[in-house]
């Protein structure tokens, strides 16, 4: 065998290892559920909200608590770029399907800290944690908006 074919053998026998080891981890969390995310409504939320959004003409997107109507948020155009995005996604799916874009979408935590947004008119589940810990925090500021309230008056206490 020339040096070259050896190379080649050697590429093919690892190209197999690699393609055997992942079919075996797949197997494996497909068979144990290891890895595996519970659905959110398999557990009760630790806390929950019903989510209403308003696009204004100027840009000015204003997030409500759909039950009881309070403003929670308002977004101009270059703030809470990722709740603005997430919800033109939400809004998006509602158009292709033909649903009412005026219903709430639900906002909830649970017990491990997990946030999932889900849209009941499209049964659609967003699990917020995927896009990383600031952007779980945008949502999180309008599941507790008394948090911001009461740091906003220590930070102003302790001037």
């Amino acid at each position: 065998m020339s040096p070259q074919e050896v190379i080649h053998q050697r590429a093919m026998i690892a190209i197999g290892i690699f393609i055997a080891i992942t079919l075996a981890v797949v197997t494996f969390a497909r068979v144990t559920g290891m890895g595996l995310h519970y659905e959110p409504a398999s557990v009760e939320p630790v806390a929950m909200v019903e989510l209403r959004f308003e696009d204004g003409a100027d840009g000015l997107v204003t997030v409500y608590n759909a039950d009881t109507g309070a403003e929670l948020a308002a977004y101009g155009m270059d703030e809470g770029v990722f709740v603005r995005s997430v919800m033109r996604g939400v809004a998006r799916q509602r158009r292709l399907r033909g649903s009412e874009s005026r219903d709430p979408v639900t906002l909830a935590e649970f017990p491990d800290g997990e946030m999932w947004l889900t849209d009941p008119t499209n049964e659609i589940e967003i699990f917020l944690g995927a896009f990383g810990p600031d952007n779980r925090d945008a949502f999180a500021a309008l599941l507790y908006p008394q948090d911001q309230l009461a740091e906003a008056e220590l930070a102003g206490g302790a001037q």
